[in-house]
Order: C-alpha cells, then structure tokens, then sequence
C-alpha cells in the first residue's frame, strides 16, 4: 500500500509555496486538480489584496505557477526543496476585483499544451519514442521518453488510420503510448512517455471502513468523509451500437459491445443485445476493427460508472489519476478497486488546512485511443 494504516496519530504540517519562476507569491487559498489522461488539471489561485502588486501582475504575458507541497522537518524555515513540486500550471486568465483589490488566478496544467495544439505532420518513417521526443520540444516541455523500435506507420497501416489531417498533439501521443503499452503524462514541465513503473505504482491507496458496532455508536476510517453511489442503470446489462459508413467502400458497418454481469463480448448482430441498456452512436469513415474497437472503447467508458466514490482525505502529494484507491471495510460490493477520475486539493491559510479530495470510478481496463 502507498499509506500506512493504522496512522500513527502524530502532528503534521503541512506547508505549502507557489512559485512564479524564482519569485515566490503569497496566497490565501489554492485549489489544484489532476484529472485523468484526457484533460488537463486545473488551478486557481486567492491572492488577497495585502499581498497585491498590480503593476507587475498586469505587466505579465505569460505565467507558469510551480505548486510545492509537503510536510517539512521544519516548519518554520523550509524551502522548495523541502517540499515535493505537486504540478506546474499555466495561467490562462487573471480576475482583478477593483472592490477587494485582491486576484484570482486560473489555469491548468502542461497538458494543456498538447491538447490545445493541433498538428498536421507525418511521423511514418519515426519510431513513437522520436515522435514523442520532437513534439515535446515543439511546445517547450522537457522530453523523458523511453526508447521505441517499431515505426510508427505500422500502427496507422494496422489500424486503417493516418495523420495527413489535424490531430492534437495529446491524441497523437496517448495514441502511440497505447500501442507499445506504455504510459504518457506530463508533470510538472516533463513529458513522461514510456513504463515509468515508479510513478505509475501498482500498490493502491487504501481507504479503510470500519462501520458501527456494539461498542461503538459511529463509524470509524481514514477518510475525513467517504460516499458511494451506484447507478442502478448500469448495473444491468449495458450494449453499446456504433453504426459508420465507409465511403471508400461504400458500405455501412455495425458493431455492438455488451457488458454483463459475467461477460463482455462484441456482437454485430443487434438482435442478440435487445435485452440490455443499448447506447446508439453513428461516426463516419470507419471500418468494421474500427467499429469493433470504438464500440469496445465506449463500452470501458460507460460501465466503469457502475460504482462511483469520493473521498476527502488529509492532504499528501502521493495521489495522482494513476493511482489505484482500494476501499475495504464495508462489506459490500463497494469495498472494490477504482480508478481516480479526478484528484483535487486544496491548501487555505485561514481556517489552516490541506485536503485531498478524490473522485473515483470502478476501475477498469485502460481506454482505448481512436484516431478516426
């Protein structure tokens, strides 16, 4: 397990520093989120008016936020290197109250970067670890990326898709990551691609439930608050039809996935899911893997809903959308494994405070990436 349980019950303070550069802002309250591989993670900033200088603020035309957390052997003198560098953030909007003099601060993480950029190039004759490295450097992150073999046109020509159109940067790479099977992120100003086992841990989080007894009136947990909810839609039999027209070939083709409560399976017949909750959806341009694989993709989406949970734990750095939270104790199906959709903290000077709050779906296989 990434925690210890039981907690040793001993004080902690936590502290926190953000960082414009080398120069460090004060703050009153911050928000910072990590969400899952398709989005970027948000940021905004309190900045009340004692701390305001608006002729530098103003002056700024691009900003970058370093968020630093931790837990420091001294709290009353530490630095950045004391704490552990949570994500870096770029700041799309700055909100000046005339009123209260104070700012607000709003960005998302180097995600955003990719996802936001659009590129039109041909990489066929360039292994996926060269791709990755080149479009890195064409937004100005840092390149960590594991060497690959094979070209990445063998993927393309396999899957009956090509580049010779606009596709964002983020798509292309999770896209290519998914085919050597390996892990692409960014954190801080990084772009991670390749089997980064040290980061993306196996070993869960784990959230323990003990529920009320005869000796004690309340329950009793690690989690500061813990809900659960189960969609009594998706707990039956889910079928998911994609239906495309291929004008090349001039056909129309039809896949359906279907989950149930022992097996999943493709079918391209629609008779044999009638019995399900059937989602309909109609794309252009694919070929019958393409359906295959689209269906499949929709079907992880929408039965990973099934069981949902969230959390709001004491602070750490150590929870990302990759890590696994484990919940046992409460002797239900709910005491399961889910995948953190979204991860959200929040640091406040008055009251004093650090928190994590995780949004967490039944985990499941990891998505698949189509290029249509």
């Amino acid at each position: 397990m990434l925690n210890t349980l039981p907690t040793a019950g001993t004080l902690a303070a936590p502290r926190s520093i953000l960082m414009v550069g080398s120069k460090v802002i004060d703050w009153s309250d911050w928000f910072a989120g990590h969400n899952g591989v398709y989005e970027a993670g948000t940021l905004r900033v309190e900045i009340p008016a004692k701390f305001v200088d608006w002729a530098w603020w103003t002056q700024q035309t691009e900003i970058l936020i370093d968020v630093y957390v931790g837990f420091p052997k001294d709290p009353r003198n530490y630095s950045a290197s004391d704490l552990t560098l949570l994500q870096t953030y770029r700041v799309d909007s700055i909100r000046l109250n005339a009123m209260t003099q104070g700012i607000t601060l709003s960005g998302r993480d180097l995600t955003g970067l990719l996802t936001d950029r659009k590129v039109d190039l041909k990489f066929q004759n360039q292994t996926a670890s060269q791709v990755a490295t080149y479009l890195a450097g064409l937004v100005g992150l840092t390149a960590n990326v594991q060497a690959t073999k094979d070209l990445v046109g063998h993927f393309f020509t396999l899957d009956h898709v090509s580049l010779h159109r606009q596709q964002s940067i983020w798509t292309i790479l999770t896209y290519l990551a998914q085919h050597e099977g390996l892990q692409c992120f960014v954190l801080g100003r990084t772009l991670y691609f390749g089997a980064f086992n040290s980061a993306l841990s196996s070993n869960p989080y784990l959230i323990q439930y003990e529920p009320p007894s005869s000796d004690r009136s309340y329950p009793r947990s690690n989690a500061i608050e813990l809900e659960f909810e189960h969609d009594l839609t998706l707990a039956n039999d889910v079928s998911v039809r994609v239906r495309s027209y291929h004008g090349m070939k001039n056909a129309v083709y039809t896949s359906i996935a279907t989950a149930s409560k022992t097996a999943k399976r493709i079918e391209r017949n629609a008779t044999l899911a009638q019995s399900t909750q059937q989602y309909d959806y109609t794309f252009a341009g694919l070929t019958q893997a393409q359906c295959d694989a689209k269906a499949q993709q929709l079907l992880e989406q929408i039965s990973k809903h099934e069981f949902k949970m969230e959390a709001r734990l004491p602070g750490d750095a150590i929870i990302y959308p990759w890590t696994p939270i484990e919940v046992r104790g409460t002797g239900t199906p709910y005491d399961t494994t889910y995948q953190a959709a979204r991860v959200m903290r929040r640091c406040s000077v008055e009251p004093s405070r650090f928190e994590t709050t995780v949004h967490g779906k039944t985990a499941t296989q990891a998505q698949t990436v189509v290029l249509a």
